[in-house]
């Protein structure tokens, strides 16, 4: 399920290589949701509740999510300030 999802989206990265500047909210959302999915897989490997061998994703999920932050275009108005 979360195959899907994440391609889905990655789909929808690819179109707004196009305009990001657009496209803020789009790349800021999947950079959040990485760092979400990475906290509760990382708790619950922790817990035992997953192997340990998932921290292998939490560590590429924090990648892409701060990947995503640095790439991300600056807002206008920010820009100025």
């Amino acid at each position: 399920m979360m195959f899907s999802i994440y391609v889905t989206l990655g789909v929808f990265l690819l179109l707004a290589i196009r305009n990001p500047w657009a496209s803020r909210s789009l790349i800021a959302f999947t950079a959040w949701s990485s760092f979400a999915h990475a906290a509760i897989m990382g708790t619950q490997a922790m817990r035992d509740m997953i192997s340990h061998e998932e921290l292998v994703g939490v560590a590429v999920l924090v990648v892409i999510g701060v990947t995503l932050i640095a790439l991300a275009p600056v807002k206008h108005g920010a820009a100025l300030a």
